[in-house]
């Protein structure tokens, strides 16, 4: 795959990534409609990091399309597995990575409420399972090329 074929799918990940946007805006603005609204501020920066995903990935789309895509075979008209499972498992682990941090940032946020009890029970585990999958997302999206040799490699045999 070329790394403008890249750049196309990570900005359709960043169009794909407006809907949760948009849900967690419409959360947000229940919540503080709402009397005791509670966990205003933790919608509020869940809201504002997917926000921040969305113009980071599209911004940063080229760079990543020149991190993860080949640089030529543009005349190849049906990509090999050997093309395709970089692309598959980079993109994996983009998608995995970004949709992650939204749960970071509200679990950061449910921490620091008002209510220790309440708010700290559900941040520490929104946070961890926020790290977890931000990791496991990062750690396939950095190793993506040496999972689809292991993948190939193994599907070979």
């Amino acid at each position: 795959m070329t790394g403008k074929t890249v750049e196309i799918v990570v900005r359709c990940i960043a169009v794909y990534a407006v809907v949760p946007f948009i849900s967690s805006l419409a959360n947000w603005l229940t919540s503080i409609s709402q009397p005791g609204g509670g966990f205003g501020d933790a919608l509020l920066a869940a809201t504002v990091m997917r926000l921040l995903l969305v113009i980071v990935l599209w911004l940063l789309a080229p760079a990543l399309g020149r991190r993860i895509g080949a640089a030529g075979d543009v005349d190849k008209v049906i990509p090999g597995l050997e093309e395709l499972a970089p692309l598959g498992f980079g993109i994996a682990g983009l998608v995995l990575a970004v949709f992650a941090l939204p749960n970071v940032a509200m679990g950061i946020a449910y921490m620091a409420t008002a209510s220790p009890m309440q708010g700290g029970v559900v941040g520490s585990g929104m946070l961890w399972s926020g790290l977890v999958e931000l990791l496991a997302g990062l750690g396939v999206f950095i190793g993506s090329r040496a999972l689809a040799r292991a993948f190939v490699a193994v599907r070979r045999a």
